[in-house]
């Protein structure tokens, strides 16, 4: 017998917000197709980039520089005239490489990564309790001055990688800056799910490194640097119900969903199933 809310949740990952240029041009940077950029950036950037702009089609190529150091500051330099006309918005000083073919390809400001459409990779957690009354979860509420998604609900832990982090490193960095966690050993990732989605900085095109953690019952999450508002337990399904009503971020939707499923709260059936949809949907490799 399938659960009760499975179609459900079927027909909320097919209405989740998927990615398809309209207007937006194919980034490519030292001939590697890299981003998707909205008219108004090409244009800036053709005219900061000058000779080294080429304009095919419905792409737009730049020539940076040889090597990754040397592109890195060429790019920087293009994000921080970006910003200067109001092209690049929610500036954070905090830098992030992409990376190609398992190389660091360039290191830029994070904001950039949003206006030029490139991907970016971030880590969430799922922190769970079992308890005698049944599973629980904990979720964060967004603080209401975040720029993306404010007083949204969260995982426990989320946030993207920064320049030169491991993914153990991110996370504990991470779970002590959202949730005041600290881990003896931090967990392993269970998957990547992939979110592309147009936002209102440009495009969002994620690699989200999925965690579990079975937290002890003594365990008060305390957020440490001012981007949550507040957290706390809830049942699970009272988190799935607010899931359907959109009261979650995207992204945190998409680990939730991912948690149950490993934990087969769908059943057996019903987690094949969501399996399926995760990957003819290209949200799981």
């Amino acid at each position: 017998m399938s659960h009760p809310l499975l179609a459900e949740v079927i027909e909320f990952l097919q209405q989740m917000p998927r990615f398809s240029p309209t207007d937006e041009l194919r980034l490519h940077i030292d001939d590697v197709a890299l981003g998707w950029v909205r008219p108004a950036v090409a244009d800036a950037l053709v005219e900061l980039a000058g000779a080294h702009a080429v304009r095919k089609g419905e792409s737009l190529h730049l020539r940076a520089a040889g090597d990754s150091v040397g592109r890195s500051i060429i790019v920087q330099g293009w994000a921080h005239a970006l910003h200067e006309r109001g092209l690049l918005q929610n500036w954070r000083d905090e830098p992030m490489t992409l990376m190609h073919q398992g190389k660091n390809f360039l290191t830029t400001e994070r904001a950039a990564f949003r206006s030029l459409g490139m991907a970016t990779q971030s880590v969430h957690l799922n922190g769970w309790l079992a308890s005698p009354d049944g599973m629980q979860i904990w979720v964060a509420e967004r603080s209401h001055h975040k720029f993306v998604d404010p007083g949204k609900l969260d995982n426990l832990v989320g946030g993207g990688l920064a320049a030169g982090e491991s993914l153990a490193v991110g996370l504990a960095r991470e779970a002590w800056e959202e949730a005041g966690l600290q881990f003896r050993q931090v967990p392993s990732p269970r998957a990547e799910l992939h979110v592309a989605r147009r936002i209102g900085e440009g495009v969002q095109d994620e690699c989200i490194h999925v965690f579990d953690a079975f937290l002890p019952a003594h365990f008060c999450a305390l957020n440490q640097d001012g981007e949550v508002a507040h957290a706390g337990l809830m049942p699970v399904e009272d988190a799935l119900m607010l899931i359907l009503g959109g009261r979650f971020t995207w992204d945190a939707a998409l680990v939730v969903i991912y948690g149950l499923l490993r934990q087969r709260y769908f059943g057996h059936d019903g987690s094949a199933q969501l399996h399926l949809q995760l990957r003819e949907l290209g949200h799981l490799a």
